[in-house]
């Protein structure tokens, strides 16, 4: 179980042995690029000016990755719950927790001014989505959109 060695067991390095050349060279210095152009590096460039940063896609981004850590750390809390052998923890009660953690969808209902077209409107939208979130479960398993048919319809 030590994985640290004494330094008896190292083996000595050999510096005499040919090393094998870069497949890159090097790069020169820029000071060296300066002095073979004959000018001052500094007034023959641009200025570069810094790219304007989307702060709002930044932090859309950094709470997108948050909420990601997030659920996988509620996942494997879950799953360690499983493997520390409690009494209280049952297999269908963590799927049912990692269930919850699913959003769903929803559709909001016009209030009652609405036209009658608009709320079959909604009914209409939400037996849409309703329908296309099983191709969209299914399509986690990358599944082909004529198996899941298939599936789909021996399952009804």
């Amino acid at each position: 179980m030590n994985d640290y060695f004494s330094r008896g067991e190292v083996s000595q390095v050999d510096r005499g042995a040919v090393r094998a050349s870069p497949a890159v060279p090097a790069v020169a210095p820029v000071s060296a690029g300066a002095e073979t152009r004959g000018q001052d590096s500094f007034g023959s460039r641009q200025r570069i000016l810094p790219v304007d940063i989307d702060l709002a896609a930044l932090d859309e981004d950094a709470a997108g990755a948050a909420e990601y850590a997030k659920v996988h750390a509620r996942i494997a809390d879950i799953l360690a719950d499983l493997r520390a052998d409690n009494a209280n923890t049952s297999v269908e009660s963590a799927a049912g927790a990692i269930q919850s953690m699913l959003p769903a969808p929803i559709i909001i209902v016009p209030l009652p001014p609405a036209s009658k077209e608009t709320v079959e409107q909604a009914v209409r939208l939400a037996k849409r989505i309703a329908a296309q979130g099983d191709h969209a479960r299914t399509a986690q398993a990358h599944l082909k959109r004529g198996t899941v048919d298939q599936i789909l319809s021996a399952a009804v």
